[in-house]
């Protein structure tokens, strides 16, 4: 098996830092890895790691009835940026996808994936697109500069990605071209600078988590705070090594366990059914259903 370049190491550590704010570990490296390999570009990968569960970041109890999560996910994904017909015809959508078998994690890829291919013109469900797609950019917006950009900044380069995708660009294009971005910057860069200095320092910790280290066995939302405490100053990075340090050692109750939520071989296995579109409000129920 061919080993990963140096430069697919670093722009793997560097996607997961932008997505999730927290570093792939082994196991996640390894599989982000083979999908390198095997030809899928960075910018793919991005985009169906966006579309998931994970990436959407909502939890929702497995016991809830089909209706009860329908109802739940469409609030929390569309609000009020839909007609109530409109968001009725996909909590019936989603609530007979259930009923013949589709999990929670498939129904979140699959809607999402949709609303993100719909235009921001459209007068069903654009609003919603634009709400969707604008808070995912900031997102990983806020991940990628931290405090090393103003917000003011951090708008600039949002409003960037949404022209860009509005255009016919893919929110991954615009993830890597974000991390692409920042990484090429001279260090000396007036506005750019630190953003590039920061991304280097928490990559360097990515990479010793992940690749020196070869850690698997570490707290998700552990490993982000020690991530959170890197900054541009490169003595951050040693106490961030260290605290990793101490989470992985045989004392602490770390090292024999791996952390399930936090597998992204699951979340690229999640079986997504493409929708044709998103419902309008005079389609009839038969023509989702199908």
């Amino acid at each position: 098996m061919m080993m990963l370049t140096i430069q697919q190491q670093t722009s793997i550590l560097q996607l997961i830092l932008t997505l999730f704010n927290t570093a792939p570990g082994a196991v996640n490296l390894a599989v982000l890895g083979s999908r390198l390999r095997n030809g899928q570009s960075l910018s793919n990968l991005a985009q169906s790691l966006t579309q998931s569960a994970l990436f959407f970041d909502r939890h929702y109890l497995a016991q809830l009835s089909h209706a009860e999560f329908a109802t739940s996910f469409i609030n929390d994904l569309i609000g009020n940026r839909a007609s109530e017909s409109d968001k009725n015809l996909m909590v019936d959508f989603i609530t007979h996808k259930q009923a013949n078998g589709a999990t929670q994690a498939e129904i979140i890829a699959e809607v999402t994936s949709a609303l993100s291919s719909v235009s921001f013109s459209d007068p069903n469900w654009g609003k919603a697109s634009l709400h969707y797609t604008t808070y995912n950019a900031s997102k990983i917006v806020n991940h990628l500069f931290g405090d090393a950009f103003s917000p003011a900044n951090k708008s600039v380069v949002v409003d960037h990605m949404l022209t860009q995708i509005s255009t016919g660009k893919t929110f991954g294009d615009m993830v890597v071209w974000a991390v692409d971005t920042v990484a090429d910057v001279d260090h000396d860069n007036v506005v750019w600078g630190n953003a590039a200095v920061l991304l280097n320092n928490r990559t360097e910790v990515a990479r010793y988590y992940s690749i020196d280290r070869a850690g698997i066995a570490i707290d998700y939302d552990a490993l982000q705070k020690i991530l959170a405490k890197v900054t541009v100053d490169a003595r951050t990075i040693a106490t961030a090594k260290a605290a990793i340090d101490h989470l992985l050692s045989d004392d602490n109750g770390f090292s024999s366990t791996t952390n399930e939520d936090f597998r992204l071989d699951a979340v690229l296995r999640t079986k997504k059914r493409d929708m044709p579109s998103m419902p309008k409000g005079k389609t009839k129920m038969i023509e989702l259903v199908i």
